[in-house]
Formats: C-alpha cells, structure tokens, sequence
C-alpha cells in the first residue's frame, strides 16, 4: 500500500501532498504527473503490459487537458478489472457541493478532500486502504 500517482497540473500542490504522503508513509513510492492525458496513458500501459497498478490515486478537479471527471470517467473502464483496488481521491481546492456530489457519484471513488492534504488526512486514506486490503 506504498504506491501512489498524484495527477495536479499545479506543481505547489503535487509538491506539498507529495511531502505529506513522505511524512505519513516514508516507504512511499510516488509517481508525480503534471498532465491528465499523460496519467492516462500510463495506466492504460500499465494495463497494457500487465504492471502493477498504484494502490492510491489522488487527482485533481480542475485541469487544463482532462479535468477530474474526465479523468475517472477513462478510469471507469477499468474499475471492475484491473484497477478494482485502486484507491482514487478527488483533491480539489472547489468547495462547490456539485463538485462533491458528481465525484461522490463515481462509485469507485473514496473520498473528496479539500486541497491542500495534510499529514492526518493521508494517514486516514492510508489506513483505509490497509483496512480494505485486509478484507479481500
């Protein structure tokens, strides 16, 4: 449970919750994309090629390529097979109620969290994947 792609165009915030995710998790393995096509295209290669998919996924609302949902709608594809343990969360700084309840709406979704993270946030996020692995 030591993997994780961060998806923000904004490179301060992949910056911070990349340090956050170091503090919470020092064994952390942390992939940084700046574009949400390119994120796209490289789990659509991990698929591909049959690597192992990041354990947490934390992805960013709005974005100049593909914004969020977009994001998880190419995502939803592969959520029953192949990135059915993958833990995705929407991090945004939006506080619209409609963001949340369109991304709530992605049944594979495990959270919205308001930007920026902070260490007892990851470690939530953290517990909750272990607390799942356990039980599959």
């Amino acid at each position: 449970m030591n993997n994780y792609l961060l998806v923000d165009d904004d490179r301060t915030f992949l910056f911070l919750h990349e340090h956050m995710i170091r503090i919470a998790n020092p064994a952390a393995s942390i992939m940084s994309m700046q574009s949400s096509i390119k994120a796209v295209e490289y789990l659509e290669e991990l698929i591909k090629t049959g690597q192992e998919m990041p354990d947490c996924i934390l992805v960013d609302l709005n974005m100049p390529e593909l914004n969020g949902f977009e994001f998880l709608e190419n995502c939803s594809q592969y959520m029953a097979g192949p990135m059915r343990h993958v833990h995705i969360y929407m991090v945004t700084s939006s506080l619209h109620a409609s963001d949340r309840e369109k991304a709530l709406s992605f049944s594979f979704i495990k959270g919205f969290r308001e930007k920026p993270l902070n260490k007892e946030i990851v470690i939530e996020m953290h517990d909750l994947m272990l607390k799942e692995k356990d039980q599959q």
